[in-house]
């Protein structure tokens, strides 16, 4: 059954996003956080994501019928309705957790400054001049081009949210690994924010943001202000090491990597890489370690699986079930 495919990830997503929202209750009862986290607006999203994707999911299906000229379309959507249904739960639950996860995560980045001051901007600097990396100067030097530049940075966010959508619609191919340490690239680089917190260049005086394109400034002024008023708002948070934008673009490299797609998601990966260097967003060491992360993510979701798919063999359960 389609449940018995997803169970090994659906579990393992459940611990480590129970995992985070427990630390975020923690970290907030302790420092006495003000921000809140808007559940209802939590809620709508992963709802709306849910009803988004089961729409889509019927028109590909009616898609099929009508391409394979069925004569009575109706009446195999009545019979396929309870089995297709099934299908589609572990797929609306994982999103469901997916958004929760998320969420813990970007309320754990607002409490960043509630736990460590930003210590190692100095440090991450002091890197960059050794690499003889000025972002500023790249900048200056590429300043007609940075609106595309600030444009393709921005599209991050649909590769996130959709590459790991993408991901969990899989029928076929290592989607429990691919998810589970997309889960773990964020929980690794979250617990490695607070060691080593950062505000990066755009907040520390070593970039210029007036030069910065108005996508930058107007993503930088809406950080600053959730900063100053203490708040939890969805996409809030300042943080520079690791760069989880980079962090996840290598996620995503792995995965088209997976699917054949080589070139593409290494050309992005490093598009990624290069323009969070040249809007001021982070150090290079940033992204570096953004991606040793992922890599290291993929490394355990790997192990996780495996020793799951042995327990699953030794109880007796077929292959395909741990897939």
């Amino acid at each position: 059954m389609a449940m018995g495919r997803d169970q090994l990830w659906l579990k393992p997503a459940i611990a480590i996003t129970m995992a985070a929202v427990l630390c975020t209750v923690a970290l907030k009862f302790i420092t006495g956080f003000p921000g809140r986290p808007s559940g209802m607006t939590s809620l709508v999203a992963a709802l709306t994501v849910v009803v988004v994707t089961a729409f889509f999911r019927f028109l590909r299906y009616f898609y099929g019928l009508w391409r394979d000229g069925e004569a009575h379309p109706l009446a195999k959507i009545r019979a396929q309705f309870r089995p297709a249904l099934l299908t589609f739960t572990p797929v609306a639950a994982g999103v469901a957790i997916l958004v929760t996860f998320l969420y813990s995560i970007t309320f754990l980045k607002s409490m960043i400054p509630a736990v460590v001051p930003f210590w190692a901007d100095a440090a991450f600097a002091a890197t960059d001049r050794a690499m003889f990396i000025d972002p500023l100067a790249i900048a200056l030097a590429l300043k007609p081009l940075l609106p595309a530049i600030g444009l393709f940075y921005g599209m991050w966010h649909v590769a996130h949210i959709g590459g790991i959508l993408w991901v969990v619609h899989w029928r076929e191919g290592d989607k429990a690994r691919h998810i589970l340490s997309f889960m773990l690239t964020w929980s690794i680089g979250m617990a490695s924010a607070y060691a080593f917190a950062s505000m990066g260049p755009l907040f520390t005086g070593i970039y210029d943001r007036s030069i910065a394109p108005d996508s930058v400034r107007i993503a930088a002024e809406f950080l600053l202000a959730n900063y100053r008023a203490e708040g939890a708002l969805i996409g809030g948070g300042i943080s520079a090491f690791p760069s989880l934008h980079v962090g996840i673009a290598a996620w995503l490299a792995i995965v088209l990597w997976d699917r054949g797609w080589q070139k593409a998601g290494i050309i992005y990966f490093f598009g990624v890489f290069v323009c969070s260097v040249i809007l001021g967003w982070h150090y290079a060491i940033d992204g570096i370690g953004g991606a040793a992360i992922a890599m290291v993510a993929d490394r355990i979701a790997r192990a996780w699986l495996r020793r799951d798919r042995a327990d699953a063999v030794r109880a007796g359960q077929p292959a395909a079930a741990t897939r």
